[in-house]
């Protein structure tokens, strides 16, 4: 079903193609007849690098990495003051610096996106006459015929080198990454994530594609462009700098290097240039301080404002704009940094806004319970029994509600400060079923309500008829277990529970003479380091027992061969 859904879209995009005509541009001619991926792909600069690192710290490391992406632009918003100014001297001169901007951003999105199509194309199995669709309607449709970074002839012959050659781009994956929860990593299908993922992917392209260089009309990369996250990323490409961390206290911070994307526009030719150049030709502002101080002066005093332009658009954009809604923005911006970081969108794949709560829930449990197994594998050996196991009433605070004809009673099987900490929750429980008739329950309520404290008669007549239903069945619940967890008088404590509550209900439950059985559940949760113990002390019992088999066993064998 994904796959013919996929394929419809395709022909769709193909249909209309003729919305923007492919012009390839002049500056760059065409492509030499022997193609080559090595030497005249105009975008063989893959932005994300990864670093080797042994175990686990590649992945604390990418992840970290990930967290500075947001912590960058939460210090990009903190700059912004009401009283930043910014100025060129001329212009031309801040027209250049904004070009150059948007240039860079649009080299960064076709890049990655022209490497994630065929990636995500090849896992659905296109083949080249689906894929070949799939870009005519993609260029066709939405690439401006005034894109300067690269032909259309040429963008396309990207996209084909992509899928017919090997293609090493890493797509968002997190289902071998140690530090994320299992059920995160299988929030659907893995057919269902990339098919959102695949589609968000096409928006960004089309995104991208769609900017023929005017500053004062940047199509669909406004919200792309307003977004702190990724301008703090465009401000360290165009300063020469990269997020780097250090493992021992897990900070992020910046550091130099010269491989960064840097593109450099005069006039409306926009080109890819090496570092020198472009210092000598990037204009500065009034009072130039730094280059970095520059942009986030540029982004505070007017970027972050940028709204779309509806007016004079070609229709297919005007439709787009019209339709783009909040959400599908930030959907749109989370996967532009998902195919950068290789951390997952974790919205597109759920698609749906109510799981947020599972996946902060999925991460605490993931850090509990990996602290728990680390506290057994420490202590599974250094377990001291210095103080007596306990069967405890629990607070009926935790589960008793006096307008809800829900009655029950919980014991929870402690051993120790540490499996007391919570009462019920974290535990192993298991339970047995107290019969009563409802006749008799209505009865037993109505007395222990109405009975006076001075009638000793009528108190022991109540408490003989509740032992009478019981004890016998506590009795026979002990006898079940391996090694009992408790001695004495439970059922005592189970009759002044059931007392309490019945007598403390305030609905309509009792208010008729019905017959029938009521059942009441009697709880009782295992914590760890008692469950520990019963195991010590069963295995202790049946190792005696099995002295004592052995020594008579001798004995036997001993009188046989005097014989």
């Amino acid at each position: 079903m994904i796959r013919e859904w996929i394929i419809f879209l395709i022909f769709t995009l193909n249909f209309s193609a003729s919305a923007l005509v492919p012009l390839e541009s002049i500056l760059l001619g065409d492509f030499e007849e022997k193609y080559s991926k090595e030497s005249a792909d105009p975008f063989d600069y893959l932005f994300l690098q990864k670093v080797e690192l042994p175990g686990k710290m590649s992945e604390k490391r990418d992840l970290t990495i990930y967290r500075g992406y947001y912590e960058e632009a939460i210090n990009l918003q903190k700059s912004c003051r009401e009283d930043y100014q910014l100025a060129y001297p001329t212009p031309w001169q801040e027209d250049q610096v904004k070009r150059s901007l948007f240039a860079t951003l649009q080299y960064i999105g076709l890049d990655i996106t022209i490497r994630a199509i065929p990636k995500y194309a090849k896992y659905f199995e296109f083949s080249r006459d689906e894929y070949t669709n799939l870009v005519d309607g993609l260029v066709g449709n939405y690439c401006s015929k005034n894109l300067s970074l690269i032909s259309l002839k040429q963008l396309k012959r990207n996209l084909f080198s992509k899928f017919d050659n090997e293609n090493n781009f890493k797509l968002p994956d997190i289902s071998e990454n140690s530090l994320f929860p299992k059920s995160v990593a299988t929030l659907a299908t893995q057919d269902d994530i990339k098919e959102r993922e695949f589609s968000k992917t096409l928006e960004l392209f089309k995104t991208f594609c769609s900017w023929g260089g005017d500053i004062d009309n940047l199509r669909l990369m406004v919200p792309l462009i307003k977004s702190p996250i990724i301008y703090a990323q465009l401000i360290r490409q165009l300063t020469n700098e990269k997020l780097e961390w250090n493992k021992n206290s897990r900070n992020v911070f910046k550091i130099k290097n010269s491989s960064t994307v840097q593109v450099l526009c005069e006039g409306l030719i926009c080109r890819k240039t090496d570092a020198n150049e472009f210092y000598k030709k990037f204009p500065t502002s009034v009072g130039h301080k730094s280059y970095d101080d520059d942009l986030s002066r540029l982004y505070c005093k007017e970027v972050r404002d940028y709204e779309y332009k509806i007016a004079g658009q070609a229709p297919k954009i005007a439709k787009k704009i019209k339709t783009m809604s909040f959400d599908e923005e930030n959907l749109l911006i989370s996967q532009f940094i998902a195919l950068q970081t290789g951390m997952p969108a974790l919205f597109i794949r759920a698609n749906n806004y109510s799981r947020g709560k599972e996946f902060l829930r999925a991460s605490v449990d993931k850090s509990w319970d990996q602290w728990a197994m680390n506290q057994i594998d420490k202590f599974k050996g250094e377990v001291y029994y210095e103080e007596p196991l306990s069967v405890e009433l629990v607070d009926r605070a935790l589960y008793y509600r006096n307008f809800l004809p829900d009655f029950k009673v919980h014991f929870d099987v402690n051993l120790g400060e540490l499996d007391r900490t919570n009462q019920i929750v974290g535990k192993l429980s298991t339970k047995f079923n107290l019969n009563f008739s409802r006749k008799f329950i209505r009865w037993a309520r109505n007395e222990w309500i109405n009975l006076d404290p001075r009638d000793q008669k009528r108190k022991d007549e109540l408490f003989h008829k509740m032992k009478l239903r019981i004890e016998p069945v506590v009795e026979n619940i002990r006898s079940k277990f391996p090694y009992p967890p408790w001695d004495g008088r439970l059922d005592i404590i189970i009759r002044d529970e059931i007392l309490e509550q019945i007598s403390k209900y305030r609905g309509n439950h009792f208010d008729q003479d019905e017959a029938g059985m009521i059942n009441i559940p009697v709880y009782i949760n295992f914590a760890p380091y008692a469950l520990k113990y019963l195991r010590y002390e069963y295995n202790v019992e049946q190792n005696q027992k099995k002295s004592k088999r052995d020594e008579k066993l001798f004995k036997l064998n001993s009188m046989e061969v005097k014989k």
